[in-house]
């Protein structure tokens, strides 16, 4: 899913096949309510959080951010290009940038790996005592350990409170002798113990096998334990054989139980057919979730939500592109993704109550829509929860309706109306763009637009469960979203990369970290809004306005 990596696999171009269209599948969803009793949530205005000098000299590529709400006042945002840091204590007013480009390739433990260079998909995680850890893939090098550690991996730095990254370390925290992608992470801390006694959990896909893995530190990030591969369920398995996407990770802050969240393919047959994962030319119609109780080293799989596979005349694809997991208050876990259903991409959320005795998650039948009647394709969907039934999902959004790839639209959107998608755009340009295989999303139109918005559900859980909908930004992005990872090729539009990110404050209220494109496509930066007032994912807590 990395820019650099696209030229080593455009090659399978020529040599992979389309797959064929068989027998519909079934699928459903709850219908959901536009429900305004409570006070809608209020935002600032965007404020630019990305180092203009440095983006300046790669204005297209900063893109993909991800941020984190300390307890003490100070919110974070990290992106790509060259992983920068940069930290606000007045809610976006002004920014202080730390370290510069590629800071992660510096103050790494010289016993766990050396760094070459930066290659990107930053992540940011804290325990409730403020302790932040930053997560980037790097260029690696490790003479010891046969090999692991080298190649692309995960560099995890880790500062204290009261640091606030003015000092860091970092350390390899995969130990994988495989490449890795795609890490997210989740801390949690005992009560009453210090955060050099935290536990961090790290999970991620590889370039091998491509399962999902997790790596776990129990000192608050110093060092890291062996990967353990989170699929065993047999249907798990045949459906995420060589074929994965990382959706998440998060903590029940009752008592550290950790999940971890993925989407999955058809079933293996399909999966390597479309390349394995070196295309994302596989259906992902499956979302799955895994539960460990013991601090990592066991887990138990349970599939939250599967919809018409390869086969059906519709197919769901969720690799749009990343779905999301989050743990609320009560442990209550919420998964949300998008997903092609009823003629259109759509946004959904589903949800569990915690795992039972033997670790399963019993979700919810139907998912619940999240987008409004007039968006009409949903992409980059991104949660968090609060108390029970309390959650804000983030999405973008456009008017223009995508059509799924498959033999009939091949035919009939063949890029002869640029106002229509195109589900061929390889044909007029090939070794350009990507192939869009069966059951995949087609190209939509140069002049579509598309908007970043937040909705909210304040009982997610209830018979009829509503959203209330905050339209962010009008306008992020004009034109495609290429959802192929590492098979979106040269002239693909991939200029806002695979994901935005949202976190909440210790009151309740929602930050939100993005990437905004100009509109002829010239230059990309990073914005960030704050919640001022209005309703909070905690349910007897006022929102405390984030500028103060």
């Amino acid at each position: 899913m990395r820019h650099t990596v696209v030229a080593t696999v455009s090659v399978l171009v020529a040599t992979l096949a389309a797959l064929g269209a068989g027998v519909p599948a079934s699928g459903s969803s709850s219908p959901t309510f536009t429900h305004r009793s409570a006070a809608s949530p209020t935002f600032t205005r965007p404020s630019r959080a990305d180092a203009r000098r440095i983006s300046r000299g790669d204005p297209k590529h900063v893109n993909e951010p991800a941020t984190w709400a300390a307890p003490g006042g100070a919110r974070y945002v990290a992106y790509q290009r060259g992983s920068q840091l940069s930290v606000t204590r007045d809610g976006g007013r002004t920014w202080r940038h730390l370290h510069g480009a590629e800071m992660l390739t510096r103050h790494i433990r010289s016993s766990s790996c050396t760094s070459q260079r930066d290659v990107g998909d930053v992540e940011l995680a804290g325990d409730q005592r403020g302790r932040l850890y930053f997560a980037d893939l790097q260029v690696t090098a490790n003479s010891g350990s046969g090999g692991a550690d080298s190649g692309i991996q995960p560099v995890v730095a880790y500062s204290s409170s009261h640091q606030g990254f003015r000092r860091y370390h970092g350390v390899c925290a995969a130990h994988q002798p495989a490449s890795v992608d795609r890490e997210w992470m989740a801390a949690w801390r005992k009560p009453h113990r210090s955060s050099r006694h935290a536990s961090v959990y790290l999970s991620y896909h590889d370039f091998s096998v491509n399962t999902i893995w997790v790596n776990a530190s129990h000192d608050g990030g110093r060092h890291w334990g062996q990967p353990v591969n989170v699929i065993n369920d047999p249907q798990a398995s045949d459906a995420s054989a060589c074929d994965t996407i990382p959706a998440g990770t998060a903590v029940d802050p009752r008592n550290g139980w950790v999940y971890v969240a993925w989407t999955a393919g058809s079933n293996s047959l399909s999966n390597a057919a479309t390349g394995c994962n070196y295309t994302q030319g596989a259906v992902f119609n499956q979302f799955w979730v895994a539960v460990s109780k013991d601090g990592g080293r066991t887990w138990t799989d349970s599939l939250a939500f599967s919809g018409p596979d390869v086969t059906a005349a519709e197919p769901s694809d969720m690799s749009e592109i990343f779905g999301s997991l989050a743990v609320g208050r009560d442990g209550t876990v919420y998964v949300s993704f998008p997903a092609y259903l009823h003629h259109e991409y759509d946004g959904f959320v589903t949800w569990a109550p915690p795992a039972g005795p033997d670790g399963t998650l019993r979700f919810h039948r139907d998912p619940v829509k999240v987008n409004g009647p007039g968006t009409h394709t949903t992409y980059f969907t991104r949660l968090v929860a609060g108390d029970h039934g309390r959650v804000d999902v983030i999405y973008l959004g456009s008017h223009t309706r995508n059509v799924v790839s498959t033999p009939t639209n091949k035919a009939t959107y063949d890029g002869s109306d640029p106002t229509k998608p195109n589900c061929v755009p390889d044909a007029a340009d090939p070794g350009g763009k990507g192939v869009r295989f069966l059951g995949k999303p087609c190209e939509m139109p140069a002049s579509s637009t598309w908007g970043l918005f937040l909705a909210q559900s304040l009982h997610l859980t209830a018979t009829r469960p509503g959203f209330t909908r905050t339209t962010l930004r009008r306008r992020v992005h004009t034109g495609d979203i290429c959802t192929l990872g590492i098979f979106c090729l040269g002239d693909d539009n991939r200029d806002i990369a695979d994901v935005n990110d949202i976190k909440i404050d210790s009151s309740g209220g929602a930050q939100v970290a993005y990437t905004w494109e100009s509109a002829k496509g010239t230059r990309t930066e990073i914005d960030f809004q704050c919640q001022r007032g209005g309703s909070g994912v905690y349910r007897h807590r006022r929102v405390r306005d984030c500028r103060g």
